[in-house]
């Protein structure tokens, strides 16, 4: 007998619950309420999934958690999702954020590579009968989460190989004669070209979707990267969808006597559904209480802080850049400051409100001030001058940071030293660095202030990772910068061109 199930699935919503744009204030091509719509397409039976990073990410979640709310239990009840697994995101508030998720949530986390002391946080598997198929559910996470996560957050958790895992979990629990078919939920990219087998850049533990892929299974649902693309291997496939829920994934799988016939992915844009009216009156509210939250004015900027173009206002310093870092030596007292910026950010209109905040600063980064050598201080230069290539005379973006992942965020701009790179097509070259005009030596020291993120060593700059760490500041950027403009209701940036990109063409 012929058998037609799907797998739909999210991933890396990223608080996009409502259709409800909060940057423009209007109606955007996303949101969970329209995979409601969408839902109601569907002929076949289905299983409803998400791969993480749920719980963090949009100005509602935001205004949500101050006020001691946690709505995505709740909208993920009503739209009927049967597991999730956790996304690095999901960490970022602590323990018991996740746990009240847990608590409120009517279906099921599955996570194998967790461990808290001997046994599993999650539940690793599931074998859930749907029309008769039996299909096992394997949920994984990234293990590059200790790396990124306050300690706090993770206190007493393990975070074992993803692929090591995996292939332990099919062979001990015989899941492939349990099952008829197995799906691995990872939220996690792929390390190497799907269609190649060639390793992308900077390759570390962070993704393991290539490897994962050659397993033993039958599909791959994967997150994190926020790249949509799918790839198909006889009866074997695997999707990623992209961010902010502007996408679903939909595996069909055919089955003849529970034999796996057919096994095909395709990436749905919700913007071709409309809203669900029952969902978006669910969360009416919530919106209109966090528009009404975000309305409210913080300051009034009178240098121009908006921003047109990604590589336009890192290639010449914007002053954005220079506010955050004034804003971060004025809490520190630091030598050196360093920022970056979202790659989505449109900066700061003059009349500046908290919406304008908490849409330019979405992550909940907090501030670090460490004591770095002149060596330390020259590779991180060196390393976000790679940001920079060359081609026909002109200054473009280096690819790997637009592909397989969009990285304008792991690129920093200084103050407190001045600098100059030469670009070409293959390289770019730190050329000066100096410190109160005179040369950075490799015994110098120097203190640093930079987020949470970057301290990490996150983005490609190890080289920090052992820095000595002077002080941690427990403040969220949408806090640090809304109390400095409250402090400075008129403000005026000094601009300060302190770096340099020169080009270098082929004689």
């Amino acid at each position: 007998m012929r058998k037609t199930i799907y797998l739909v699935y999210t991933t890396d919503t990223h608080g996009r619950l409502s259709s409800h744009d909060f940057l423009n204030h209007t109606e955007g091509p996303f949101g969970l309420s329209r995979l409601a719509t969408f839902l109601k397409t569907l002929k076949h039976p289905y299983l409803l999934l998400d791969n993480g990073d749920f719980l963090q990410g949009s100005p509602l979640l935001d205004y949500a958690r101050k006020s001691h709310h946690e709505p995505v239990s709740s909208l993920f009840n009503a739209l009927g999702y049967h597991y999730v697994v956790v996304g690095n995101h999901d960490f970022n508030f602590g323990l018991d954020l996740l746990q009240q998720f847990r608590q409120d949530f009517k279906g099921k986390i599955l996570c194998a590579n967790i461990m808290k002391g001997d046994y599993p946080l999650y539940e690793p598997y599931v074998i859930h009968n749907i029309d008769g198929i039996k299909i096992a559910l394997i949920g994984l996470t990234t293990e590059f989460i200790p790396v990124w996560e306050k300690p706090g957050h993770i206190e007493g958790l393990n975070f074992l190989n993803a692929k090591a895992t995996l292939d332990d979990l099919i062979l001990d629990h015989n899941l492939k004669s349990k099952s008829d078919l197995v799906v691995v939920m990872y939220h996690g990219g792929y390390e190497a070209n799907l269609n190649t087998g060639l390793d992308y850049p900077n390759k570390t533990i962070e993704n393991r979707g290539y490897a994962l892929f050659q397993s033993d299974i039958d599909v791959l649902l994967t997150g994190h990267q926020h790249v949509p693309q799918t790839y198909k291997q006889g009866l074997k496939t695997t999707i990623q969808t992209a961010h902010n829920a502007v996408q679903v994934g939909l595996v069909t799988l055919t089955f003849e006597d529970h034999q796996l016939i057919e096994n095909d992915v395709t990436l749905i844009p919700l913007k071709d559904y409309p809203p669900d009216s029952q969902i978006e009156a669910q969360l009416g509210n919530l919106v209109d209480q966090t528009n009404h939250y975000l309305n409210q004015p913080v300051g009034f900027v009178i240098t121009k802080l908006t921003i047109q173009d990604p590589l336009a206002c890192r290639v010449r310093k914007h002053p954005l850049f220079r506010f955050i870092n004034t804003v971060q030596q004025d809490l520190t007292g630091a030598q050196i400051s360093i920022a970056s910026l979202p790659n989505e950010t449109h900066g700061f209109k003059p009349l500046v409100t908290l919406r304008d905040v908490a849409t330019t600063f979405p992550y909940e980064n907090d501030m670090v001030l460490l004591e770095i050598t002149g060596k330390t201080l020259r590779a991180m230069v060196q390393q976000n001058g790679d940001y920079f290539r060359l081609k026909d005379n002109q200054i473009i973006v280096n690819p790997r940071f637009i592909h397989p992942k969009v990285e304008h965020y792991n690129y920093d701009v200084y103050d407190g030293i001045d600098y100059e790179y030469t670009v070409d097509e293959n390289h770019t070259c730190l050329t000066q660095l100096f410190y109160h005009s005179k040369p950075v030596l490799d015994d110098d020291t120097f203190t640093l202030v930079l987020n949470s993120y970057r301290a990490t060593g996150a983005g490609g700059f190890p080289m920090v990772k052992d820095a000595k760490v002077l002080k941690r500041y427990p403040i969220t950027y949408f806090d640090l910068i809304s109390n400095y403009l409250e402090k400075h209701p008129n403000l005026i940036i000094d601009e300060l061109p302190n770096f340099n990109v020169k080009k270098v063409t082929a004689k």
